[in-house]
């Protein structure tokens, strides 16, 4: 499956051109999707009750996280090409902005530095400075970036389970499990799962008014490339009126594979996954290193033991 289909997805759906972005997931929409958790209570009850939790953005572990600029200068450039642009400043200055002017703010490189001295030429007083109108635009930006991520809720899963290095941040160092899922046949969950793209450069836009409900899903999905090893996808909820759930039914799991150093967790609680394993029909797999390369493997070996009644922890 080759990666440049991901850039496409999201330039449509920034777009909300669905028709096209819509067939281009399911293309490739993965037969596996991996959550990497800790042995815990809590993982028992995930498995159990079927359900997965939805995190709010500020608990992540990435601070770039729903991370998108605005573009000052292309903002500006924009505003000053629009009517209301050219009505404003009649109304403030009783004064008609001429073609040629609007041609020049249209075409700096920086638009504010030439409004300024259009204004100075027109003898035109403004109050604020260059700096202090780029610190007005990014604290007023920064509370809308705020408040609409706290309209977001994820669920991030793997379409690998061999990365050694999530093995180790997300469960709990090779002690945990990764639980596998088949999505394709559940439309809710397909619908809300995209996949992440990984960049050098943050996402940008060129308006204020641009960011929407898609700018804003479609920011939680563009990570730095320092994460590409997580070849992550994810589940984005945005709070939809009083619709914003905290979890999610998922199908049965297809199977659990357990981390190599499993055996080091509470006994009763390694019991306890077996149980609820072998009542629930789920395949185990135990990860092991392979003997000549940095990787890891695959084996049913517990699987097997757990359905004939003889493992015991």
């Amino acid at each position: 499956m080759t990666e440049n289909w991901k850039s496409e997805y999201l330039e449509y759906m920034m777009a909300e051109d669905f028709e096209k972005a819509i067939p281009l997931k399911i293309d490739n929409f993965p037969k596996s999707f991996y959550k990497f958790r800790n042995l815990s209570k809590r993982t028992l009850e995930n498995i159990e009750q079927n359900y997965i939790w939805l995190a709010d953005i500020a608990t992540l572990n990435d601070p770039f996280e729903c991370s998108i600029q605005i573009d000052n200068n292309e903002a500006l450039r924009n505003y000053f090409s629009t009517d209301g642009f050219k009505k404003n400043f009649h109304f403030i200055s009783g004064q008609n902005i001429t073609d040629k002017e609007i041609k020049a703010l249209k075409t700096s490189e920086s638009p504010w530095e030439t409004y300024l001295k259009i204004c100075k030429k027109r003898k035109i007083p403004l109050s604020l400075t260059s700096e202090q109108h780029l610190e007005k635009v990014n604290k007023r930006w920064n509370v809308i970036v705020r408040e609409t991520n706290e309209k977001i809720r994820i669920c991030s899963f793997s379409v690998s389970n061999q990365s050694l290095l999530l093995w180790s941040h997300y469960a709990d160092q090779h002690k945990g499990v990764a639980i596998e899922y088949d999505f394709l046949d559940t439309d809710k969950l397909r619908t809300f799962l995209q996949p992440v793209i990984y960049r050098q450069e943050i996402e940008k836009i060129d308006f204020l008014e641009a960011y929407n409900t898609m700018k804003m899903v479609g920011s939680s999905l563009i990570k730095s490339k320092d994460w590409e090893y997580e070849e992550e996808w994810r589940l984005t909820m945005f709070k939809q009126q009083e619709y914003f759930p905290q979890k999610m039914n998922v199908p049965n799991p297809k199977a659990i594979y357990l981390g190599t150093r499993f055996n080091q967790n509470d006994k009763d609680l390694i019991r306890e996954l077996f149980e609820l394993a072998h009542k629930r029909k789920i395949p185990i797999f135990q990860m092991t290193k392979h003997p000549n390369e940095y990787k890891l493997v695959a084996k049913n070996t517990v699987a097997d033991q757990i359905v004939k009644g003889g493992f015991h922890p």
